[in-house]
């Protein structure tokens, strides 16, 4: 008898109807990778042994052999079920490639790998070798639907595909002998997700049970929620006319950017702020030179990111979106460094106190009360959201290096995909003392992404001069507001 398939989240299923020939909805990497243990004696890529070593830890994540399985009426939830055609090869690949001259063809390939959709008929993921890089050295391109994982799970797929320290190939590494399960029969299904609607209604009538025996514990969390969702909405006036927001194409082009963390650790302990802080700072700053060079009013003008805020695995490779978000408002007017940096910081600050996240939270698991004809209905209403101009993610990687069959991977770029009306998205992540900033772009709506890059590159380096700079007393640099956000004041800093 077949086991019992793991039904997708709302949420994972959303990413599902998000999806459209123009907007895939996989996020990626890209890692540049030491080429000489990945070569044979001729100088070939061992991808065979590369597949071996992969395919040996796959029983870590099951869910990397596990295709979705739509139900036959469309109204209960999508499963994830075995393939039972799972072929390692379909999924670490080698691209026809045959020489990358620098890194302005390596980010031509990202583009072209993030703009092709994944094939739901197999698991939701790939990755790609391209040999030939510069000095000896492989690309690799990671691709994983959004459905599959959220950043945070990505990170830890990383580290469990790949190497913590430097190892050689074992030699008693094999092809795993897996064994798919057959898939649960449809009134499994069907039964499984009246029995979850059922808890759902149980759930629910607990919690009504509870408020009223305890009214004062439910009066106070009534507040919480009511201060919350008003914080939220206040943070969804957003300003529509802003060129960012138009309906993406079918194409992608992407850009890196490249910033030592111990550098970004010296500002944070300089100005008491956290790396979020500066990231944010850095972005607005490059939103600045962009828009300003569109002819656009930046002046006493924000603009409304959403940050998505992960919450921890704890290591049990489930993989999925553990996710809630807030919004925060980038000043991009005609600030000095120090003064954006206060400014976004104090829009975090507000964004945190106010229990933002925990707002989205509860309106993404009300999403677990809704059934799919719904989720494709708000998915439709998302590619039309007027609420948000762009994504930025941050998300803490490995501090030591990874490695591939003893091959130390050098640097890591993530990338987050784009959708709707959101012609530009910002990925950020730490890596072995380097912080990389991937950033992807609708070309035809965002021709001119060199000028968001720059900016964002010239922000951090401002931020990390300021701190540098010779300053006075601590006490004098840093000040606190009645509302509890850190202040930096203007004198010591430019």
């Amino acid at each position: 008898m077949s086991r019992l398939a793991e039904a997708l989240s709302p949420l994972d299923s959303l990413f599902l109807h998000l999806e459209s020939p123009r907007t895939p909805m996989h996020s990626g990497f890209v890692g540049i990778v030491e080429g000489g243990s990945l070569r044979d004696s001729q100088g070939r890529l061992r991808l065979q042994d590369i597949r071996s070593e992969i395919d040996h830890r796959l029983h870590l994540v099951p869910k990397l052999r596990q295709r979705v399985r739509f139900s036959l009426l469309g109204e209960t939830t999508p499963v994830w079920v075995d393939d039972p055609h799972f072929d390692i090869a379909n999924h670490v690949r080698q691209s026809d490639r045959s020489k990358l001259a620098g890194e302005a063809e390596v980010l031509d390939l990202c583009g072209e790998f993030m703009q092709r959709r994944l094939d739901r008929g197999r698991p939701l993921w790939e990755i790609w070798f391209v040999d030939g890089l510069e000095g000896g050295r492989v690309v690799v391109v990671g691709k994983l639907h959004h459905a599959l994982a959220d950043g945070i799970g990505d990170v830890e797929l990383a580290t469990v595909l790949f190497d913590l320290e430097c190892r050689p190939l074992s030699p008693d590494v094999s092809i795993d002998s897996w064994e798919p399960s057959p898939p649960p029969g449809w009134s499994q299904v069907v039964a499984y997700d009246f029995a979850r609607q059922g808890a759902a209604s149980l759930h629910m009538t607990a919690i009504a049970l509870g408020a009223i025996q305890h009214p004062r514990r439910a009066g106070r969390e009534f507040a919480l929620y009511a201060d919350a969702f008003r914080s939220l909405v206040r943070g969804l006036s957003v300003d529509s006319a802003c060129s960012m927001n138009v309906h993406v194409g079918e194409t992608r082009r992407a850009a890196f950017i490249r910033q030592r963390v111990d550098e970004l650790q010296r500002a944070e302990r300089h100005f008491g702020m956290t790396l979020n802080d500066l990231v944010l700072t850095a972005v607005a700053g490059g939103l600045h030179d962009l828009l300003s060079a569109r002819g656009e009013q930046v002046e006493d003008r924000t603009v409304a990111a959403l940050v998505p805020v992960g919450i921890d695995h704890h290591g049990d490779h489930r993989l999925g979106n553990r996710i809630s978000g807030m919004i925060v408002r980038l000043p991009i007017g005609s600030l000095e460094p120090v003064d954006r940096l206060d400014a976004v910081s104090g829009a975090e600050a507000n964004s945190k106190h106010h229990h933002q996240a925990l707002a989205s939270k509860f309106l993404l698991d009300l999403l677990d009360r809704w059934p799919q004809p719904a989720l494709t209905a708000l998915s439709r209403l998302v590619q039309h959201q007027p609420f948000v101009n762009l994504v930025v993610t941050n998300v803490p990687g490995p501090g030591n290096p990874l490695y591939v069959m003893g091959a130390r991977v050098l640097e890591v770029f993530p990338f987050v995909p784009l959708a709707g009306n959101l012609s530009v998205s910002v990925a950020v992540l730490s890596y072995d003392g380097q912080l990389t900033v991937g950033v992807l772009a609708d070309p035809a709506a965002c021709p001119d992404l060199t000028v968001l890059v720059d900016g964002i590159g010239r922000s951090f380096a401002e931020l990390v001069a300021a701190a540098d700079e010779q300053h006075p007393n601590t006490a004098d640099l840093v000040g606190k507001r009645a509302d509890g956000h850190q202040s930096v004041r203007a004198r010591g800093a430019r």
